[in-house]
């Protein structure tokens, strides 16, 4: 089975780096006063996780998969730590505090709170790919449950944003195999109006991990800690 590396950038020659303010590149010369030009470079975890809310906590992959949805397809800028007071607040704490996390059902009251039209689907992955936008899915690795964002299908790959993992790919046959009861989450822009920055592009296929969550997924080692009886 092939995968996509990741995009690496080699620059030959560099005057100077400063890992923190980017990398400056000599230009030449113009009337013997040499010149540079300061640029930054992505490494590449921080390509994995280009507009994907990494999550902080071991139980906050619920939070940060909402505040990705928010912050870069809704438009609306929230804080993973905003995401899990307010669901806190709004929810039966007494479920959230058995479980140790939150459920579908607490992020779509988040959701309806900034009056989103939110909804749970059960389709196939056919379905999923129908809708032509983002969906929020529980996967089951082991024991453990783990909230991710579904991107779309690509060149027969499927395209997740994930909070532990940041951007990765999976085949259909991997992503149906661990996903929870095929149940989605969907979050509704207000008025069709959207800033979809988790729409797939081609870019997308040279700088995705292929295959990092799928090594994960085999060693079974999510920083997650909800029971598969939960949801």
């Amino acid at each position: 089975m092939r995968w996509l590396p990741f995009l690496f950038l080699f620059v030959i020659g560099c005057s100077h780096m400063d890992p923190k303010s980017g990398m400056y590149l000599p230009l030449g010369t113009y009337t013997g006063v040499a010149t540079s030009v300061k640029v930054k470079v992505k490494t590449a975890q921080e390509l994995k996780f280009t507009n994907v809310v990494r999550q902080k906590l071991d139980y906050s992959c619920g939070s940060a998969t909402v505040a990705t949805i928010f912050n870069y397809y809704l438009g609306v800028p929230v804080e993973e730590e905003k995401v899990t007071h307010r669901m806190f607040e709004i929810g039966d704490k007494e479920k959230i505090a058995q479980r140790k996390g939150f459920s579908l059902l607490d992020m779509k009251r988040f959701a309806e709170s900034y009056r989103f039209k939110a909804y749970g689907i059960k389709t196939d992955i056919k379905g999923l790919v129908k809708l032509n936008k983002p969906a929020i899915v529980t996967v089951v690795i082991g024991n453990y449950k783990h909230f991710v964002v579904f991107r779309g299908v690509y060149k027969g790959r499927v395209f997740i944003a994930d909070p532990a993992f940041g951007n990765t790919i999976l085949t259909p046959e991997e992503f149906e195999r661990i996903w929870y009861k095929n149940i989605a989450l969907v979050i509704e822009p207000k008025e069709g109006k959207t800033d979809n920055k988790l729409a797939i592009t081609e870019k997308d296929m040279q700088t995705v991990s292929a295959g990092y969550l799928r090594g994960e997924l085999v060693h079974q080692m999510l920083p997650t800690y909800r029971y598969s009886t939960d949801f």
